[in-house]
């Protein structure tokens, strides 16, 4: 792994740990209906969501697998991990097989849920809110916008939500302060590819984000 790609996730898993509450509050409601208002779902469960994490982060330690299983159902309903893992194959994605992009898109999530759920293991009270709410969007895509507030200061998160066929909202990217991740998890795969230059190696090697966050914690 090269300097510049170690560089991208130190900065990622370091603001996970500020952050990452705002991100996940959208993962809480079972299903999204087609009358849910993306607004009022990322604003109003984010106190049932830090519920989950802190009745399951005892297990981090003694059964890692048990506490990211438990974030993994969080985030689950209303997270597009095979269309975000498409976005970071990039260009890619076309010369891959079916098969090679499902064995990607597992292993995206799950070094992403486990990122994820050791960032968010210590977190402290903090005040997170939405601060352009609106009705109910006529589109089927709407950014939403929140700031969370915490001892580290105000963070900035901007979510993009699309609704499916089925009429439920599914979180596809987030921009934090700026920082557009779904550029920097394809930044990431693309250099490994430079690195790998082959697509079944890129996966087997896709771990980076859980070894950075490891050694910045």
């Amino acid at each position: 792994m090269n300097v510049s790609s170690m560089n991208v996730w130190a900065g990622f898993a370091t603001w996970v740990k500020v952050a990452l509450c705002a991100l996940l509050v959208s993962a809480w409601a079972p299903a999204a209906s087609a009358a849910q208002n993306p607004y009022t779902m990322i604003e109003g469960v984010s106190q049932n969501l830090l519920g989950v994490i802190r009745a399951n982060s005892q297990y981090m330690n003694s059964d890692p697998q048990r506490y990211y299983s438990a974030v993994d159902s969080v985030l689950t309903p209303v997270v597009d991990f095979d269309f975000i893992a498409r976005g970071v194959m990039g260009r890619y994605a076309k010369q891959a097989t079916a098969a090679q992009r499902s064995r990607f898109a597992s292993a995206f999530r799950r070094d992403l849920v486990a990122t994820f759920a050791r960032g968010v293991a210590t977190f402290g009270d903090m005040d997170v809110r939405v601060v352009n709410p609106g009705s109910t969007p006529s589109g089927n895509r709407v950014n939403v916008l929140q700031e969370v507030r915490s001892k580290e200061g105000i963070t900035k998160v901007s979510y993009t939500l699309v609704r499916n066929r089925a009429g439920q909202w599914k979180l596809i990217n987030v921009i934090l302060n700026g920082v557009n991740l779904g550029k920097t998890f394809r930044s990431q795969f693309a250099q490994s590819m430079q690195t790998h230059g082959d697509i079944d190696k890129v996966i087997a090697n896709w771990s980076a984000a859980e070894d950075v966050a490891d050694k910045v914690s």
